[in-house]
C-alpha cells in the first residue's frame, strides 16, 4: 500500500480527480487539504488530494491523471505504507481495484 499524493493548485480540480479515483475504485475515499509553499521568496497555496492505494496501481492512476487532469505545476508522488490496521487494510484490499 501506498499514499498517493497529488498537489496542484486548483480545488475544483481536485474534486473532479476524487471523484474519478473513486469511480474507478483507485482509492475508496481520498482526502483534500488546503497548504502553503513557502521558499525564501514567495508563498503560494497549493491543494493537495491524497489517497491510500495498491502500490502496484501507482503507474497506472499516474498516467490516467497526467492524461485527464494535467497542469505545469501538478506534482505526483507517493510514499510506502508500512503498517495499516488490519480491518482497515481489509476493506482497501477488497475495495480497491484488482492488479
Amino acid at each position: 500500500m501506498i499514499i498517493f499524493n497529488i498537489i496542484q493548485n486548483n480545488e475544483k480540480k481536485a474534486e473532479e480527480i476524487s471523484a474519478f479515483l473513486i469511480e474507478k475504485n483507485y482509492a475508496t475515499h481520498t482526502h483534500i487539504d488546503v497548504n502553503v509553499i513557502s521558499n525564501i521568496n514567495s508563498k503560494k497555496q497549493t491543494i493537495r488530494l491524497f489517497f491510500i492505494t495498491k502500490a502496484l496501481l501507482y503507474n497506472e492512476i499516474e498516467r490516467q491523471i497526467m492524461n485527464l487532469f494535467h497542469s505545469n505545476e501538478m506534482m505526483i508522488y507517493a510514499t510506502p505504507i508500512s503498517h495499516i490496521n488490519e480491518e482497515f487494510g481489509d476493506l482497501l484490499r477488497n475495495k480497491i481495484k484488482a492488479v
